[in-house]
């Protein structure tokens, strides 16, 4: 006996046609690809039939169960082929059957099986699984069916609708819409709304799609009521159980991955996501007939005690017939199996499994090891200060995936994880942690602040002299007002500073001082004005005030300092990656983010040139030195400060100080007697340098 196998054949499933090969042998026909495996066994064949499948020949395997098989993709010619393998090996004859393709839009449907068949002068005109209805709502004399929509496909059925008239001669007649649609419903895996849940959770919290739901669980499908929307989920579209605890350790979550996923409008939701309390205790009592006990077993028990997410993941272990994947062994630096990071902005909990890695949430997604091609620790080299790093995954398909903002001290961690799993890291450099006992007052140094500082220093540096703001040195200016106070008493000269030669003097110009008190009160308002007149200067403060300190003037002559190869570079592409609206800051950020991605074969021409104007500035700086510059920058690198007034007396007086000390009452006679000045009332020799000498001594005391 030789196997009979045919090549580009193709296998319907939910309106896709699956490519592959088919093989016959002597106890089965296997139909291979790369998505899909199925395997029909002679003992489970009730019949075979060839129709077309597609426009081109096919073939049809009706089984024990009521479920079938189409395949097709084949030529006419082999039809001789097949039907002589089974009827020799399998002691099976292929019948051949012809669609009926008149296009007429009545006829006859009935469920037959596990297939709805629409017939017309009986001759079949086509057929839908059972399987691939989602709901069947009876309206009247109107049988509505909706299917699952199949995200692999362009166009797919959503929806048909199909009027049945009741004969009214007949009054003992069935409602045929009734019948048929609990045909559908008992074939399709789905129970109507009046039958028995195994059990009903109520108020139960759904991160996606959010919202509070009802969740009834039935043995073949799951219904979810919410306030806004309704959901009835076949327990065959469920693929994978995950249960993961929170990263704070007092929440649980419990996913559901769904194919074909559910909808929300124009949203899909391929995956289910409830959260439980850790410690929310509650009994669950669980309905099984006879036959849930039988086809159960010892597995699920009539009451449920304990935590109320252990007791859902129990449920939905045994009614989907599925495992419940939990974290293998990686812990985090939380001391939990979840990492914190962000996708696309949207925070969320990464959580390394044995098989792959799940995000929850926004979009929940699963990402397992197969579709990996390698990953990559960006912003983690041992260099850089930052205390987060970025987690890239490269897909298999040419696609990638980034995690954002992970701490610094996962990075450890994640590395010694993915090696074990003999994964590819492109960055394979490990970074230890290494705990810094660093005040928490201490700021973190930021190399892109860096940046903008020293192109801020140099613009303050390029300033003209006369901008800059300079110091006032008190002691300085305390040492010079002494020497002049030494040399106008040495010389006997007239001092430079006006005083008032006539503070005290009467009015009247004879010389003789009388003791009036409206005088007194003047001479003490005089004497005031005149220490404060005396008073150093104050040094100027800065913001943080503290004293600021001298600005060193940049000699022009001297040579410019070499240029590092990042800032060449920098100047070189700034306008390549500048966006409209970039600041400063963030052109800064961007420029330092792509140097550290270079390699070092990139980095070498700016190095070359680096190198290049350093050997030019330490020729130019040598040669500046040779020819004694720098050495009188230091001493001219200060501007004098400000000269102080000092308070050696003059025998003239100024007008502020007529106006300012003066009163109102007195101002006529210093006027007149100003106007008119005689003999007689100017001061002696004596008087004068008693005046100086009085001047002098406070000047000491001050």
């Amino acid at each position: 006996m030789t196997d009979l196998e045919f090549s580009n054949v193709f296998l319907e499933n939910m309106g896709v046609l699956i490519p592959g090969t088919l093989k016959f042998d002597g106890t089965s026909a296997v139909f291979k690809s790369d998505k899909k495996i199925v395997k029909v066994q002679v003992s489970d064949i009730k019949g075979i039939r060839w129709q077309k499948l597609g426009n081109k020949p096919g073939i049809r395997f009706a089984l024990q169960d009521g479920s079938s098989q189409r395949m097709g993709g084949f030529k006419d010619s082999d039809f001789e082929k097949v039907n002589s393998f089974t009827d020799s090996n399998w002691n099976v004859r292929i019948v051949q059957s012809d669609l009926f393709i008149k296009g007429w839009n009545y006829g006859h449907a009935e469920v037959k099986g596990k297939n709805i068949l629409f017939s017309s002068e009986k001759q079949p005109l086509f057929e839908i699984p059972c399987t691939n209805v989602s709901q069947c709502v009876a309206n009247k004399n109107e049988a509505i069916l909706e299917f699952h929509q199949n995200e692999n496909i362009p166009v797919s059925l959503m929806e048909m609708r199909l009027y049945m008239p009741v004969d009214p001669e007949m009054e003992d007649e069935t409602d045929k819409v009734e019948e048929f649609k609990k045909a559908v419903l008992a074939y399709a895996g789905l129970e109507a709304e009046t039958e028995q849940p195994i059990t009903l959770l109520t108020d139960i919290l759904c991160t996606t799609p959010r919202g509070r739901y009802d969740i009834k669980v039935y043995p073949t499908s799951i219904a979810l009521h919410g306030k806004t929307y309704d959901y009835k989920i076949p327990v065959k579209s469920i693929n994978r159980l995950f249960l993961v605890p929170h990263k704070d350790g007092r929440h649980v979550y419990f996913v559901l991955s769904l194919n074909p996923p559910i909808r929300q409008g124009q949203t899909r939701y391929s995956y289910l996501v409830f959260e439980f309390v850790k410690e929310d205790d509650q009994e669950m009592e669980i309905t099984l007939t006879d036959e849930l006990e039988e086809k159960y077993g010892n597995n699920l028990k009539r009451d449920l005690d304990g935590p109320l997410y252990e007791n859902v993941s129990i449920l939905f272990k045994v009614v989907c017939n599925l495992k419940v994947t939990v974290p293998g062994r990686f812990i985090g630096n939380s001391g939990t199996p979840a990492i914190q990071c962000n996708h696309k902005q949207n925070p969320g909990l990464l959580y390394p499994m044995e098989k792959g890695f799940l995000f929850i949430h926004k979009p929940v997604m699963y990402i397992r090891f197969e579709e990996i091609s390698s990953c990559h620790f960006a912003r983690s080299d041992a260099g850089t200060v930052t205390r987060t790093f970025d987690f890239e995954v490269d897909l298999k398909n040419g696609s990638s995936l980034m995690f954002n903002t992970m701490e610094k001290e996962e990075n450890a961690k994640l590395f010694d994880y993915l090696n074990k799993k003999d994964i590819k890291i492109r960055n394979s450099t490990r970074i230890d942690n290494k705990k810094n006992d660093v005040d928490s007052s201490d700021e973190e140094h930021d190399p892109y602040k860096a940046t903008v500082t020293a192109e801020g220093r140099g613009k303050d540096n390029s300033d003209d002299d006369e901008s800059t703001d300079e110091d006032y040195d008190l002691d300085k200016d305390l040492k010079k007002q002494k020497v002049d106070r030494d040399s106008s008493e040495g010389s006997g000269s007239e001092p430079d500073d006006e005083y008032d030669s006539g503070s005290e003097e009467d009015a009247s110009g004879t010389g003789e001082s009388e003791p009036d008190e409206e005088n007194s009160g003047n001479k003490k308002k005089k004497s005031e004005k005149t220490k404060k007149s005396r008073e150093p200067m104050k040094p100027k403060l800065g913001k943080n005030g503290k004293e600021k300190k001298e600005k060193k003037v940049k000699d022009p002559l001297e040579p410019k300092r070499a240029t590092t190869a990042y800032f060449l570079w920098f100047q070189a592409n700034r306008l390549s990656f500048k966006e409209d609206g970039d600041t400063v800051a963030d052109v800064a950020k961007k420029g330092g983010a792509k140097w550290k991605e270079m390699g070092s074969d990139d980095k070498k021409e700016w190095e070359e040139k680096a190198a290049k104007d350093k050997a030019r500035y330490e020729a130019e700086m040598k040669e500046y030195k040779k020819n004694g510059g720098g050495s009188s920058s230091a001493s001219t690198s200060a501007k004098p400060a400000k000269k102080a007034p000092t308070s050696s007396p003059t025998k003239y007086k100024s007008k502020e100080h007529i106006s300012d000390s003066d009163d109102s009452d007195s101002d006529e006679e210093p006027k007149k007697a100003k106007k008119k000045p005689s003999r007689e009332a100017t001061p002696s020799d004596d008087s004068d340098e008693n005046d100086i000498a009085s001047a002098n001594s406070d000047d000491d005391s001050d």
